[in-house]
């Protein structure tokens, strides 16, 4: 017999399993009214547990599928990580979007950052590199530039980290950005690159400008 006809069956004649009764160790569970073999109980727990997964229809539910990340979910993802000083696994989140999507200035900005704050100069310069060939506007293009010219004085090369701080201050000014901490690091930057090949004049005439 079904284990549903017969529960409905026991639920009619008024034998309902009471709350006390318990299994026990001779294969059946004992009360006050009767005593019912455990397995008989067992397989009623099972299709309630099934059931429990059921709807009102006895349709049986279907997990969601789940939704894979975006290319910007894993460009946010990768943010996270840096802000969190974790460089190695923001750039595998900046790798992964850029699987998605190649032409992303945001990851390959990204992915410079990460790789620059791991000392990988060479590596940095060129993703901060793709990310401004990406770009379309100053807003998207000074932070990668800045970048490089930081790649390219940590390597003593002095006259592209001058040429590539330069643009990144003017695309700064021209994007209508607001942080003055970002474009003080920048002077401090140009500053140093001046210094190192010998134009002290202009070195102070930068540093003036943090002021």
């Amino acid at each position: 017999m079904n284990i549903r006809i017969l529960f409905i069956n026991l639920i009619l004649v008024g034998f309902f399993i009471p709350a006390g009764v318990l299994a026990s160790d001779d294969g059946w569970s004992h009360g006050s009214l009767f005593s019912a073999p455990n397995w008989l109980l067992e397989q009623f727990d099972d299709e309630s547990k099934e059931l429990s997964q059921m709807d009102y229809f006895g349709i049986k539910l279907q997990e969601p599928t789940p939704v894979p990340p975006t290319a910007m979910d894993l460009v946010n993802e990768g943010w996270i990580f840096l802000e969190k000083g974790n460089n190695k696994d923001a750039l595998k989140s900046f790798e992964k979007a850029l699987a998605i999507n190649s032409a992303s200035t945001e990851a390959w900005y990204g992915r410079g950052l990460a790789l620059e704050n791991q000392k990988r100069y060479l590596s940095a310069i060129d993703a901060y590199s793709k990310a401004v060939s990406f770009s379309k506007k100053s807003a998207s293009s000074w932070g990668p530039n800045a970048g490089k010219g930081r790649s390219c004085l940590a390597l003593n090369q002095f006259e592209n980290a001058k040429e590539a701080i330069t643009l990144a201050i003017s695309q700064y000014e021209q994007s209508g950005e607001d942080l003055p901490d970002e474009l003080v690091s920048m002077y401090l930057d140009l500053a140093q690159v001046y210094e190192m090949l010998g134009d002290y004049d202009a070195a102070q005439e930068t540093l003036e400008k943090t002021k």
